[in-house]
């Protein structure tokens, strides 16, 4: 299976959730995909002028294809610079100071998908990837960075621990 059949068959099964983009741009390079979803929820008395409170959530996922050819640890240090220093600001903060009153939190995935075999190194590198950021002591809410990486000559996927919990919709995949 090539990378773009697997971003293929994985944004098949986003469709239903998520909204997504082929061909993105992000901070001056072009991405295979974006895919956004966001939630909200809120709780008021008799009408919606009287709310109690409300939450919103978003996660924001760029693709990543790694050809054969290509250095993949290259490629994950880009992803972690797009986290802390594209998608954060813009997903998160919108490019304000603080999200807005009603963020709760906010997950931004960035998936590598490797036709070459990922090295030890880089897995152990995935696997220890931490991004978390909090807003006003977490008044305004956090935005929590996860790293996927789909080995495709070993049909295995590697996530860093805030990305756990999404690993089996990956894997399904293969």
């Amino acid at each position: 299976m090539t990378a773009g059949d697997c971003l293929d068959r994985i944004l098949e099964r986003m469709v239903p959730t998520h909204n997504i983009q082929r061909g993105y741009t992000a901070d001056g390079r072009n991405y295979p995909a974006y895919a956004r979803y966001e939630a909200s929820a809120e709780k008021y008395v008799l009408t919606r002028k009287a709310n109690l409170w409300k939450v919103s959530e978003s996660e924001h996922v760029l693709f990543m294809t790694v050809p054969a050819s290509a250095d993949p640890d290259a490629f994950f240090n880009e992803g972690c610079r797009l986290i802390s220093g594209f998608m954060e600001p813009a997903f998160s903060r919108g490019h304000a100071k603080y999200p807005p009153k009603d963020h709760m939190r906010t997950f931004l995935s960035v998936v590598l998908i490797s036709e070459h075999p990922l090295e030890e190194d880089l897995i152990r590198k995935i696997r220890r990837y931490r991004y978390d950021k909090s807003y006003l002591f977490s008044l305004r809410g956090y935005s929590q960075g996860r790293m996927i990486a789909v080995d495709l000559p070993n049909n295995k996927v590697y996530t860093s621990p805030a990305a756990k919990d999404v690993a089996g919709f990956y894997r399904q995949v293969l």
